[in-house]
């Protein structure tokens, strides 16, 4: 449940950081350049994402605890994002495996 609750806030963040003008995204998958090189689609997508995500922190957390634990969660996110990307520590390949690790401590052991 957790895992896709920061999976969603990453991409989300993710997408918000392809947003800004200042950011240029060259190297990613094909879906990925064309999703963030549309501004405006590329922020509506981040806003989703990020609302639903704070509504499911919401839901799991209660109100008050689920949203300050979403703005730690934005804020760390964010840091990772904008001090990582541009050295291209993340790699698609590397997230989903870190994902599906994720995944499955989340599943089997907790």
């Amino acid at each position: 449940m957790y895992t896709f609750l920061l999976l969603a806030i990453f991409a989300g963040s993710f997408f918000w950081y392809g947003s800004s003008e200042k950011v240029k995204i060259q190297h990613g998958s094909s879906a990925l350049l064309t999703l963030v090189n549309d501004k405006s689609r590329s922020r509506i997508l981040a806003i989703v994402l990020l609302s639903i995500s704070w509504l499911w922190t919401m839901y799991l957390q209660g109100t008050l605890s689920g949203t300050l634990a979403f703005g730690a969660y934005v804020m760390g996110f964010f840091s990772l994002i904008v001090l990582l990307w541009p050295y291209r520590y993340f790699q698609w390949k590397q997230i989903t495996v870190v994902f599906l690790i994720a995944l499955f401590f989340e599943t089997i052991i907790f």
